[in-house]
């Protein structure tokens, strides 16, 4: 099998991510003033912290293990996995199929291109964490060919009888940047963050 150049996973693998930047704002864009309101909580989310193009990016350059799809209303989750990240991950697993390993690539680390095959799983089981009262129904995203994300999705977030995770635990898996609050003092020193409207590419070295 005839394996992509550097440069030209690179590249392709940009255009999918942009792909998938256009249909998240072309799913958003269909919805009614009522299903907005439920995305955001009434508002209390900007439209912003829906998209998830850079949480696939950033799980493409094993800068974290897992990433979580999901929506505070979760009646929609089901119609977005279809069409957006189900069509995505045809599209990058195409390449993933063909990537070889960049001439900087180790065994851990960030790097790109390197072969990959993303997965995406509902969790069925009944399981909780202390900031969420049920994950089920929730969508797991992890790469097959990495050892670290898939056993630790499969152990952690599909095992049916595993119903509870700490926060500690999540914060491994879907790498949250820093550690988690613990007082009102840590709360308050949070700044949160979300993925700028628009797309651009950053070389990952």
């Amino acid at each position: 099998m005839h394996k992509l150049s550097e440069d030209d996973a690179i590249r392709r693998t940009t255009r999918v991510l942009r792909q998938l930047y256009r249909r998240e704002q072309q799913w958003l864009g269909c919805r009614t003033p009522e299903q907005l309101a439920r995305l955001t909580q009434h508002g209390q989310l900007p439209l912003s912290e829906q998209l998830h193009y850079g949480e696939l990016a950033f799980l493409l350059l094993r800068l974290k293990p897992c990433t979580i799809i999901d929506y505070a209303d979760r009646a929609q989750l089901d119609d977005y996995v279809a069409h957006v990240i189900s069509p995505t991950l045809r599209d990058l697993n195409a390449l993933g199929a063909v990537a070889a390993n960049a001439r900087n690539c180790a065994d851990s680390g960030a790097c790109y291109p390197r072969p990959f095959r993303l997965v995406c799983r509902r969790i069925d089981g009944q399981l909780a964490s202390p900031e969420v009262a049920s994950w089920t129904g929730a969508y797991v995203v992890y790469d097959d060919l990495w050892p670290l994300s898939a056993d630790w999705a499969k152990a952690q977030l599909l095992d049916p009888n595993n119903t509870h995770i700490a926060e500690e635990e999540l914060a491994r898996g879907l790498d949250y940047p820093g550690s988690i609050p613990k007082s009102p003092a840590d709360m308050r020193a949070i700044v949160p963050v979300s993925y700028l409207g628009r797309m651009k590419y950053v070389h990952p070295w």
